[in-house]
């Protein structure tokens, strides 16, 4: 099987499609100030997350940098409803995008880089062949737009890892302190760790990068709905 990362377009470059959108997801943890590396915070996004039963206001205020101390209360609230194999860290996001949308979306969206969104016939189509990994979380948008098709947000956890010998030896070593993993910078030409890739799974994302992962089947599939504004990276595995 190959893969292939999920790429936008060039800020040059003209698309097929005239959709935007501007939301935040529902819960969110800030990002804190630790004693060791200063303010930092991740940006994991697990939609499909739901903290709906953790009363907490700060979940869903969007402001600055919290404490150590509450940042730690904050993890410890949040923990029982995310799933054990996915991590948490400050800057980390939950539930739907919540926002509006204007103009006309093709089958797949990958605006900002980091976040993949998918038409709802192409989440329909995917279910039908049977691929495996797709969390697909339908985003709460309000648009101009009565005959606008619903919109999903892509979820990719993290389940594989970059080769060791693609990352080299410029990272930030982790903090015993406040968590913080260790971190890199997405280096140009990049592949995946062989023993790390997750057997079967058609969608997944990288430990410490904001990657989407999908497989050719996946491109395959979604490219009988028509053309996306996206560029899809082979990642070689290694």
């Amino acid at each position: 099987m190959r893969y292939f990362s999920v790429e936008s377009l060039k800020g040059d470059e003209a698309g097929h499609w005239t959709g935007s959108y501007r939301a935040r997801h529902r819960w969110h943890i800030s990002g804190v100030e630790c004693p060791r590396f200063g303010v930092w915070a991740g940006m994991d996004a697990f939609p499909s997350v739901d903290l709906s039963e953790v009363a907490e206001p700060a979940l869903s205020e969007w402001k600055g940098p919290m404490s150590l101390p509450e940042y730690k209360r904050l993890t410890a609230l949040v923990r029982p409803f995310v799933p054990p194999e996915l991590p948490l860290y400050a800057g980390c996001t939950f539930g739907p995008m919540v926002g509006t949308a204007q103009g006309k979306f093709g089958p797949v969206t990958c605006w900002p880089s980091w976040e993949v969104v998918l038409r709802e016939d192409a989440v329909e189509l995917l279910k039908v062949e049977g691929l495996k990994g797709v969390i697909a979380v339908r985003m709460e948008l309000k648009s101009r737009r009565s005959t606008m098709p619903a919109l999903y947000e892509l979820e990719a956890r993290p389940l594989a890892k970059l080769h060791p010998d693609c990352i080299g030896e410029f990272k930030t070593p982790a903090c015993d302190i406040c968590g913080r993993p260790e971190s890199f910078d997405l280096p140009p030409k990049r592949w995946l760790l062989r023993s790390s890739v997750p057997e079967g799974l058609d969608v997944f994302g990288v430990e410490g990068a904001c990657l989407h992962v999908v497989s050719e089947r996946f491109i395959e599939t979604v490219q009988r709905l028509g053309p996306s504004d996206v560029h899809y990276q082979e990642l070689p595995v290694g």
